[in-house]
C-alpha cells in the first residue's frame, strides 16, 4: 500500500523544458547567463521563478557554480538573470572542442501550470515533489 503523500513512480518522459547549453556566464551579482537554443529545443521555455541546476564540467572554469540549484530572476530571450552572487567565482570560458558542454536543466517542480493563454508549461512533475 502506498501512502497518500508518497511520490508515485512515473515512467521516463521528456523533460519539460529540455536542458539548454550554457555558452556564457558572468562574474556579477546577480549572475547573468546566456544559453544556446538549438533545433531540438526550438525555443526557450524557461520562466522567472523557476529553479535550475547548473552543470559546468571541468575545463570551463567557474567550478564554484557546478551543481548549484538557483532561481531564475529574469528571462530576456536566451539571457537569464540568476539569484546568485558569482562575483568571486572563477571566470567561465568555453574550452577547446571535444569537451562535454556546460548546461542548465530544470530542478524541482514548483511551477507546473498550463497557461491557457500561452499554452506553455514550465516544468512537469507529480505532486510538486520532483521525480
Amino acid at each position: 500500500m502506498v501512502a497518500n503523500n508518497a511520490n508515485v513512480y512515473l515512467p521516463g518522459t521528456i523533460q519539460i523544458p529540455s536542458s539548454l547549453e550554457l555558452v556564457a556566464a558572468t562574474q556579477t551579482n546577480p549572475m547573468e547567463i546566456t544559453v544556446s537554443v538549438n533545433s531540438t529545443t526550438a525555443s526557450n521555455t524557461y520562466r522567472e521563478g523557476q529553479l535550475i541546476k547548473l552543470n559546468i564540467p571541468f575545463g570551463y572554469g567557474m567550478q564554484q557554480a557546478n551543481g548549484l540549484v538557483v532561481k531564475i530572476l529574469e528571462v530576456s530571450g536566451n539571457n537569464f538573470i540568476l539569484d546568485i552572487n558569482s562575483s568571486q567565482f572563477d571566470p567561465f570560458s568555453i574550452p577547446a572542442s571535444g569537451t562535454k558542454p556546460a548546461s542548465i536543466a530544470p530542478s524541482g517542480s514548483n511551477n507546473l501550470q498550463m497557461s491557457n493563454t500561452t499554452n506553455q508549461i514550465s516544468f512537469q512533475s507529480l505532486n510538486n515533489r520532483g521525480n
